[in-house]
């Protein structure tokens, strides 16, 4: 291989490098995909045009405010020649500016007089604008678009603009680009009942540089909060106190209902209860953009290992502060920076993923299997293929032979008497049909075994044999450390077929606790299948053992490929 490598010129060299290095993104481009989309939030994955990286995090330091990336620059609407937009687009520009000159968002619900809290005029008119393009873009009719090619047909489509652009599309543009934090109401479980604990107007600013104002959001009344973070106080409290409609001691569960505003600011749980602080250690961010609800659960003493966690749990901080009230529930937002954005969107469906399911007890299991699997498949086989490969006994070819022929058998076949066998052993819903068969070995790890084996010298074998050393010693001290590559070849697709088995555990598991990582993945996708992210983050953590061993035992993998069947 150097022989031919020194004979290649240089632009050789070059396209030799260029389709390895093309070769190798190919096959990295799925697992880069796969790491991209396991960072990503929801709302990336339901984009139009789906990118290989995420969108980085933009933490803002006030709300609310314009998002500017909600709407994209638009070209000509589609069907309409671009000569003729271009005539028309600088008419169409004067007339949104006219119209955004006289038009004056406000917010709805009791404080119509109260305007939106827009800082950056500039922004809300880019915004605006590409956001009407856009409608325009959807709802311009046929009759407009087959009518611009004609002459009169700049006219066409400044009057359909003229008739579009109107109260309706202002507002539902306004909408979708102004991001804002809105506090609603809360509803409380106990044991027998669910109690609506809406009264919005209990909520208070009791910490920070912000104020509340009434609206009405989606139909919904609320609180818009108006917040503005220092640089001194990173925090901002909002406290909502009212007469509780159960007693403290009898409630579970406790929900807080809030619109996101995609600021990543971190927020933190706290509730008085009876003179006890109670908090929550998990913080979740304000990535969203929509109506969300928080639930909030006291630590259950009984609590089921596999049970899906997507609430976040209150611990005991201690005594209340002096003076506190009976009960009351206390939602901080924290100034995020950066960095911490970027952290926190990075874990953040991983965090999800062990939070909701038993991601580490399935990874034991498996980790487990394939272990015992590993020992179990690499001295059995081992020491099958040196009787086969070492040891002169009567039927040994006609045995060999029975042993290949067992290869050509489809496993669908003995699908279903093993599982007879299985369940008449009293091995059904346990681990033990998923690791004890690898002690009988493996048909094709027995041959790959056996033709390495056999390549070994003679004289070394002898050698041994006249220092007085038995077939079992010979086994053990000669030919095993021979034969480390084919070992290591067999660890490997041992371990490959034992991490992503699937249909072992289907047939044979039925109790969730006992479920390994493919099989707790698969009923993961069935919670969670909308949300490619998370299913992503998963599909990563259980990709990633393998590609960690096999950049491990990558040379010992590739010498025992390479060598077996080859003559010393």
């Amino acid at each position: 291989m150097q022989k031919l490598w020194n004979k290649m010129t240089g632009s050789e060299r070059l396209i030799t490098h260029g389709v390895l290095l093309a070769g190798a993104i190919i096959v990295a481009f799925p697992f880069l995909w796969m790491i991209g989309t396991s960072v990503k939030v929801r709302r990336e994955m339901a984009a139009d045009e789906l990118r290989l990286l995420p969108l980085p995090p933009r933490p803002q330091t006030e709300s609310p405010y314009i998002d500017s990336r909600e709407f994209d620059p638009t070209g000509a609407p589609e069907g309409i020649p671009e000569a003729v937009w271009d005539l028309t687009q600088p008419d169409v520009d004067e007339f949104l500016e006219s119209v955004l000159d006289q038009w004056k968002p406000q917010t709805a619900g009791p404080d119509r007089n109260s305007p939106p809290a827009i800082s950056d005029g500039e922004t809300f008119r880019t915004e605006m604008k590409e956001g009407i393009y856009y409608y325009l873009n959807l709802r311009i009719s046929d009759r407009a678009r087959n009518g611009a090619a004609r002459e009169g047909g700049r006219n066409a489509i400044l009057d359909e603009v003229y008739a579009l652009v109107d109260e309706k599309m202002l507002r539902e543009t306004f909408d979708r680009c102004y991001r804002r934090f809105c506090l609603g109401g809360l509803r409380l479980r106990t044991k027998d009942h669910v109690h609506a604990w809406s009264n919005v107007e209990k909520w208070s600013v009791v910490s920070g540089r912000a104020e509340l104002v009434a609206r009405t959001d989606r139909g919904t009344p609320a609180r818009e909060l108006r917040m503005k973070f220092p640089e001194k106080s990173r925090t901002v409290i909002c406290s909502y106190l009212d007469v509780l409609p159960v007693d403290p001691e009898d409630l579970e569960r406790l929900y807080v209902s809030f619109r996101a505003d995609g600021t990543w600011a971190r927020v933190l749980f706290k509730v008085i209860r009876r003179g006890r602080l109670y908090e929550t250690r998990d913080r979740i961010n304000l990535y969203e953009r929509e109506w969300r609800e928080a639930e909030l659960r006291w630590p259950a003493r009984n609590l089921d290992p596999i049970e899906r966690k997507p609430y976040l749990v209150l611990h005991d901080r201690g005594p209340a502060p002096q003076g506190s009230p009976e009960f009351s529930v206390q939602m901080m937002l924290e100034k995020n920076s950066a960095f911490g954005a970027w952290t926190d969107k990075i874990a953040r469906n991983y965090r999800m993923t062990f939070r909701e399911v038993p991601f580490l007890r399935y990874i034991m299991t498996s980790a487990s299997l394939s272990l015992l699997n590993i020992l179990l498949a690499v001295f059995s086989c081992s020491l099958v293929a040196y009787a086969f490969a070492r040891l002169e006994w009567p039927g040994r070819e006609l045995c060999f032979a029975l042993l290949l022929s067992t290869m050509m058998i489809p496993p669908q076949v003995t699908m279903i008497p093993g599982f007879i066998i299985m369940k008449y052993l009293g091995w059904y819903n346990t681990l033990l049909p998923l690791w004890v068969p690898a002690a009988f070995g493996a048909p094709f790890f027995i041959f790959l075994m056996r033709q390495f084996l056999k390549n070994v010298p003679k004289d070394l074998e002898e050698a041994a044999r006249m220092d007085g050393c038995g077939f079992l010693r010979i086994y053990w001290h000669v030919m095993l450390p021979l034969v480390k590559p084919t070992l290591a070849t067999i660890a490997v697709f041992t371990f490959m077929g034992t991490w992503n088995n699937f249909m072992g555990p289907l047939i044979y598991v039925n109790d969730e606790r006992l479920f390994p990582l493919a099989l707790g993945l698969f009923k993961f996708s069935l919670a969670n299948g909308a949300d490619v992210g998370l299913m992503m983050a998963g599909s990563f953590m259980m990709t990633l053992p393998i590609i960690i061993l096999f950049f491990f035992v990558q040379r010992y993998f590739i010498q025992g490929v390479s060598l077996t069947g080859v003559k010393g």
